[in-house]
């Protein structure tokens, strides 16, 4: 599962002080945190993805040791346990999928060819075998989601495709998917001069579906291990917004980050705070994060940040230092009481991993 930003399923747990990245070539460092992905291989190795990478990082010798991926788009990456495999799908020749597996040291223990292509705009999520049934892969092309045997052959159809009265146009801007038949879709409704977000669980057994509610600024969205659906956000205050724009009240606490039932589009937990805007400041808001079962958000305005366990209501750490500007959340260790980031420089500058114990 690809996370726009973090999307991958995996709580990150570290033992490990704070350890520089040493001697990697680097030149692209923002193609693995900007927009960046988190998986846990395990309490040493983790997998770290950029939007045309996928790096295994090794905490106990502070180091980024090889790239898993071939140079190929990344279309979706698992990992499994039982044993520890990663599991990366790209897209190879002709645009058919590669399903591409690695040990936990990074070696490539085999390579599949699909009989499934997917199209230039499309995107790919590979399902994991459960409950008796196969391995099978999910590919949208525009509004049409269909869900393929490894063979090839399709199982289900879905077409996601919206209209409402109140846009110009609706698109699919991203979707999640993990285990048949639900799907959660983000959808981004255009009209005069502003744009909407908002997400729908869709069941493809009875092709009815659900909108999930909140304020329809731009949100990121992850299906978790248990088959519950996170939505978090991120919002930065503009000074002047459009009356028909749709934007938080700053004087009003904001919903973060929620867990929803997949089945009843009703959340499970809901995580709020108040971020104060400033006027004439370089930033104010909010930055909002999803690694595994650990959400962490930063007021922009203070500096100050905060962690939640993704599935209850009482925080974790409250109002934290000792970070700067867009940070990389890249895990919590519950068991030493630290949270770990992936911070950058520049292009030129080898990244560092920065352990903050929790006060």
């Amino acid at each position: 599962m690809k996370l726009n930003i973090i999307k991958i399923t995996a709580a990150l747990v570290f033992g490990a002080s704070s350890i520089a990245i040493p001697n990697i070539s680097f030149a692209a460092s923002n193609n693995l945190t900007a927009g960046a992905s988190v998986l846990q291989i395990s309490a040493n190795k983790s997998v770290i993805e950029g939007n045309a990478k996928a790096q295994l990082l090794d905490i106990s010798q502070g180091k980024l040791m090889k790239a898993l991926s071939p140079n190929q788009k990344i279309l979706d990456t698992h990992v499994m346990n039982n044993p520890t495999k990663v599991v990366i799908l790209t897209t190879g020749s002709r645009n058919r999928i590669e399903k591409h597996v690695y040990n936990e040291d990074g070696v490539e223990i085999s390579k599949t060819d699909y009989k499934i292509t997917v199209p230039d705009q499309g995107k790919a999520e590979w399902v994991a075998p459960a409950k008796g049934v196969n391995e099978r892969v999910m590919v949208q092309k525009v509004d049409q989601f269909t869900l393929y045997t490894t063979s090839g052959n399709p199982v289900v159809k879905y077409n996601a495709q919206l209209k409402d009265s109140t846009y110009e146009h609706v698109n699919i801007v991203d979707w999640d998917f993990s285990a048949y038949p639900y799907i959660a879709i983000k959808y981004a409704g255009q009209r005069t001069m502003a744009e909407d977000y908002f997400i729908r669980i869709v069941n493809m057994y009875s092709k009815t579906s659900i909108e999930v509610p909140g304020l329809n600024i731009d949100k990121q969205l992850r299906i978790d291990k248990q088959g519950q659906l996170n939505i978090w956000n991120s919002y930065t205050y503009d000074e002047v917004t459009p009356a028909n724009v749709a934007h938080p009240d700053p004087t009003e606490k904001q919903t973060f980050h929620a867990l929803y039932s997949m089945s009843t589009g009703k959340a499970v937990t809901e995580h709020q705070l108040l971020f104060k805007q400033t006027p004439g400041q370089e930033a104010s808001g909010w930055n909002t994060q999803v690694v595994g079962e650990t959400v962490f958000v930063q007021d922009l305005s203070t500096g100050l940040w905060s962690l939640y366990p993704t599935g209850k209501s009482d925080a974790i750490a409250s109002e934290q230092t000792g970070l700067g500007k867009n940070p990389t959340f890249v895990g919590y260790s519950p068991q030493s009481k630290a949270a770990y980031f992936l911070e950058t420089g520049n292009s030129s500058t080898a990244p560092t991993i920065k352990k903050i114990t929790i006060k």
